[in-house]
C-alpha cells in the first residue's frame, strides 16, 4: 500500500486522496492510468509547485484524448472536475515532444492551478513496448467492429496490473518531465 497522498483544497477543508482511494473511485479496470495520474499529481503538488492546489481554480488537458479512462477518472475525482470540463484536444499537442500513445495521441498533460500551468510528458519507454503493442492491438480491433476474446481481455488485464505496479515502484523523476 503506498501512503503518500494528494491533498488538494475543496473550500476551506482539505481533502487527501490515496492511490487505492483513486483506483476505488475508477473502478479498477484500468490501473495503469490511475497510477500514472496519481504519481504526476503526488509530483506537481508536492515537489514541483509546492503548493495545494484548491479546487475550482484548476484544469486538466490530456493528450490522449478520450482514452486513458484510468488518466480521466484519476483527475476528475482529485481536481473535482466533470469530464466535461476537461480538455481532450489531440490536435493541441501534435507539436508537443512526447510519446505516442497507443490508442492515438501523446502521453502530454497539462496541469493548471492556483495561477500556474505545468506541461507534463511521460518519459520514454515509461510505457512498456509489450504494453504499448498489445493495447495498440485492441484499440484497432476495437476500431474494426472485432470482438476482444477472453484471452485477450486477461492478458490486457494482467498488463495494466504490471503497468500500474511498475509506475507505483518508480520515482516520479524517473516517470515524468516538465515542459515549461
Amino acid at each position: 500500500m503506498n501512503n503518500e497522498i494528494i491533498q488538494i483544497y475543496d473550500g476551506e477543508k482539505l481533502l487527501s486522496f490515496t492511490y487505492e482511494d483513486m483506483l476505488k473511485k475508477h473502478g479498477g479496470e484500468m490501473p495503469g492510468g490511475v497510477a500514472l495520474i496519481y504519481k504526476m499529481m503526488l509530483w506537481i503538488f508536492n515537489d514541483v509547485a509546492k503548493e495545494i492546489p484548491r479546487r475550482g481554480n484548476v484544469h486538466f488537458y490530456s493528450g490522449l484524448g478520450e482514452n486513458g479512462k484510468g488518466i480521466i477518472d484519476g483527475a476528475c475525482f482529485v481536481l473535482g472536475l466533470e469530464k466535461s470540463e476537461l480538455n481532450f484536444d489531440k490536435d493541441f499537442c501534435q507539436n508537443k515532444i512526447a510519446p505516442e500513445a497507443p490508442g492515438g495521441g501523446k502521453y502530454y498533460f497539462e496541469i493548471g492551478f492556483n495561477s500556474k500551468n505545468f506541461e507534463i510528458a511521460v518519459k520514454d519507454n515509461v510505457v512498456p513496448k509489450e504494453f504499448f503493442d498489445f493495447s495498440k492491438f485492441i484499440h484497432q480491433k476495437k476500431s474494426a467492429g472485432e470482438n476482444i476474446t477472453d484471452s485477450e481481455k486477461e492478458k490486457l488485464s494482467a498488463l495494466r496490473e504490471k503497468l500500474a505496479e511498475a509506475i507505483l515502484s518508480t520515482p516520479a523523476e524517473n516517470l515524468f518531465v516538465k515542459l515549461n
